[in-house]
């Protein structure tokens, strides 16, 4: 029992005397590769170790027992009975050798192969064997059996590149370790005996690898035995397929970068929808490559679930004249107008708007930001939704203008995305694009709108928790989403795209555009069914192409990959509940406000009660004309009285419509005998001077220091008269400005219009050179 007890510690000074950097067992001292797959476990991708091997570690519960069998009939068949050293195989072996020298054997245990590899000994050398041995006893006596065979099945040489079985069965097999028939655990067993001459990617050609695998089953069938259909799957080739998948690069790339320390990841990617985007988007670009479009991005997303299904994140992974391995659905870009929508959510939450509410699509100036449109058009009035739709930039920037707490930068902020500048920085441009953004950052915003407000991150692993857990936060009412989405389901699909599928018209995709300044970008993203689908065109290197559309290149290839996706199987519809606090209101038809007895025509529209705006509608009136002179007048009957319901539109909203080929009638003005004061109306509204500006008067003299006093009034309203501090300065028709020469000081500007009404507004002018 005392020689027992002193064994270790007389190995371990006699080891010592050989290496004195004898220390713990390294069983562990390589890197390993990375194995990505997708949904279903479909192998996307396998990496190299840090030292270039295929090498994936994997526990000895999860090998196949056949394999396991295999390898010690093979390599070690008293493998739990010997200390490390199998003294008979290696009195065999070294009288094979070295005595009748007929053929080289090896005498090694498992044991004594697993040191050879951990210490990267060289052992054809009579000091080298010793010190082989001598490890060996050490580690059997330091290790369990069960680590000292696990760590043997992860890292022994399988020809070529591949070290372990876990990595050869599934690069030649393309199966996990523990799947593996007999046939082919077989065969992988008899490769570490000489993992050169018998690499399996030489199968085909190597007689000596069947012969060695048949030399071995029957070994094998005189130990275990061995049925006819397993004599005759012997008997017959084995089924090799031996390449490394390379599936969606930029993905796996991503995963990669975001879960460094992970080995075995599995991926929520669909490869079939995978494969499916990369070829209706490859086939895209190559139509579309006349018109210079050379690449593309792409994502597919669950909303119900958040996951990703399918990214592209270029056209050409490979070519390098495109940045191919760039990855735009990672890569910072500007939205441009893809932001709109969750303005118009915000405004419809915060009680400015409603889908029907008139707004205003004319040159504007808000401070010292002044937006255009595309191709530099104005509409003039225009409903909400039909603002949005039509994607026109003044409305949507004069509603960001008075959205607050939370304003856009808040809620870009609130769905989790970080912004690398501050709220000034960006000001009023971020409604258009001035805020570069990822296309996962656009996939998780356009989530909240699918997802009744509810803010999800997107999810790459699946066995990820679910989203709909306590951790979600809402950042918009279920009742401003919904309108919203239902706002971009009456955006029509382009004209020139392809033939509407089916369900297009009972369920409508929901989907927005977006074009950046200098055409450098293209967007159009789309909800529908159960997805949320992005396209991105556009060249990496930031070069500009007039043919950057969103509308007419993007949304085109959006509609292609829709349709195919609903074609090709059941997209699982998700019913939409109406929520709760909404409610379907009249409004007028020419206003868009609650409609006074005098609307004669009304429309429908959603309606949130208590938070969308009550104004009454001020623009149909009742008014009394005397036929005989043309005159409106205060007399209600009479000889040649009519009356009429007439639309009473401010002066600058004439002139829009007007000049949108909408010309609307004027009343006509009253009679100049009877004009009344005090008559109900809208007062004036003063466009100029502009709130909250601080205007500067120079030291020079001359035009540079008048200011252009206008205002917007009723149509039949005929002068306005102008008013500084309580002085009279002057008066003019609504069409006319009067000028102003500043004064330095703090002043109040009064317009009245003629029937008494008036308005005024806070000025401040200072003097400097």
């Amino acid at each position: 029992m005392t020689v027992l007890f002193a064994f270790p510690f007389i190995l371990f000074f006699v080891l010592w005397a050989v290496d004195p950097d004898i220390g713990p067992s390294p069983l562990s001292p390589w890197t390993y590769s990375t194995v990505l797959k997708e949904r279903t476990g479909k192998i996307l991708r396998i990496t190299l170790s840090r030292d270039e091997k295929y090498r994936i570690y994997t526990g000895i519960d999860r090998h196949s027992p056949e394999l396991l069998k295999a390898i010690l009939l093979q390599e070690d068949r008293h493998f739990y009975l010997h200390p490390g050293v199998n003294p008979g195989s290696l009195i065999r072996a070294v009288h094979a050798t070295y005595v009748k020298r007929d053929r080289r054997i090896g005498g090694s245990t498992i044991t004594m192969q697993t040191v050879r590899l951990l210490y990267r000994m060289n052992t054809s050398t009579v000091p080298g064997k010793l010190a082989q041995i001598l490890r060996a006893l050490w580690l059997e006596v330091t290790t369990s059996k069960r680590t000292i065979l696990e760590t043997y099945l992860n890292i022994v040489p399988c020809g070529g590149n591949i070290e372990g079985f876990p990595a050869a069965a599934l690069i030649c097999f393309g199966k996990n370790v523990g799947d593996l028939t007999l046939e082919e655990a077989l065969l992988l067993a008899v490769v570490p005996q000489n993992p050169v001459d018998r690499s399996l990617d030489k199968f085909n050609e190597s007689r000596q690898l069947a012969k060695a695998r048949q030399r071995l089953f029957t070994t094998w069938e005189d130990r275990y035995g061995a049925d006819e259909s397993t004599h005759a799957n012997i008997a017959l080739p084995v089924d090799i397929n031996y390449h490394l998948p390379f599936e969606s690069p930029h993905f796996t790339d991503y995963l990669l970068s975001e879960y460094p320390d992970s080995r075995d990841i599995t991926s929520t990617l669909d490869l079939d929808l995978q494969h499916s985007l990369e070829t209706l988007v490859q086939r895209y670009v190559g139509r579309k490559s006349a018109e210079g479009v050379r690449n593309a991005s792409a994502m597919l997303i669950d909303y119900t679930t958040m996951e990703i299904l399918a990214m592209i994140g270029s056209a050409d992974y490979f070519n390098n004249e495109i940045q191919g391995q760039v990855n735009g659905t990672t890569a910072l870009r500007s939205p441009g107008s893809t932001l709109k929508p969750f303005i118009y959510a915000l405004a419809m939450e915060q009680g400015l708007i409603h889908p029907m509410t008139t707004l205003i699509d004319a040159p504007t100036s808000f401070s010292e930001y002044t937006p255009d449109n595309y191709q530099s058009d104005f509409h003039g009035p225009i409903r909400a939704k039909n603002a949005l739709i039509t994607s026109r930039n003044v409305p949507a920037v004069y509603l960001a203008s008075r959205i607050q707490n939370p304003d856009l930068y808040d809620f870009i902020l609130s769905a989790g995305i970080n912004l690398p500048f501050d709220r000034d920085h960006y000001g009023l441009s971020i409604v258009l694009g001035g805020a570069e953004l990822s296309m996962m950052d656009i996939g998780v915003m356009y989530g909240t709108l699918a997802n009744e407000g509810y803010c999800y991150p997107l999810k790459v692993l699946i066995d990820e928790p679910e989203t709909q857990d306590d951790s979600h936060i809402r950042i918009l009412g279920a009742a401003s989403s919904y309108l919203t989405l239902g706002m971009l389901q009456e955006n029509p699909r382009p004209s020139y795209s392809s033939i509407p599928y089916a369900k297009d018209i009972e369920n409508p995709v929901a989907y927005k555009t977006g074009t950046s300044i200098g055409f450098k970008d293209c967007w159009s993203v789309g909800i529908f069914d159960r997805y949320i689908l992005l396209v991105w065109l556009g060249n990496f290197d930031g070069y500009g192409n007039p043919a950057f559309n969103g509308r007419y290149l993007a949304s085109p290839l959006l509609f292609e990959i829709a349709d195919y996706l609903r074609s090709q199987a059941d997209t699982g519809r998700v019913h939409k509940e109406i929520p709760k606090e909404l409610q379907l209101t009249d409004v007028c038809a020419a206003s868009g406000h609650i409609p006074n007895k005098y609307c004669e025509e009304t429309v429908s529209t959603w309606f949130i009660p208590g938070v969308s705006p009550i104004e009454k509608c001020s623009v149909c009136r009742h008014i009394t004309i005397d036929t005989r002179t043309g005159y409106q007048t205060l007399r209600r009957s009479g000889p040649g009285i009519r009356k009429e319901v007439v639309e009473f539109w401010p002066t600058n909203l004439l002139k829009l419509f007007k000049k949108a080929g909408l010309p609307r009638r004027t009343p006509p003005m009253f009679d100049p005998l009877e004009k009344p004061i005090g008559l109900a109306g809208n007062p004036p509204e003063i466009v100029s001077p502009r709130e909250r500006i601080e205007y500067v008067k120079r030291f020079e003299t001359g035009e540079y220091n008048d200011l252009a006093l206008i205002a917007n009034a009723d149509p039949d309203v005929g002068e306005l008269y102008w008013f500084i501090n309580d002085s009279f300065i002057g008066r003019a028709d609504p069409k006319t400005p009067v000028w102003w020469n500043l004064v330095p000081g703090r002043h109040v500007i009064s317009v009245v219009d003629d029937y008494g009404r008036s308005v005024s507004r806070d000025i401040s002018v200072v003097m400097r050179q």
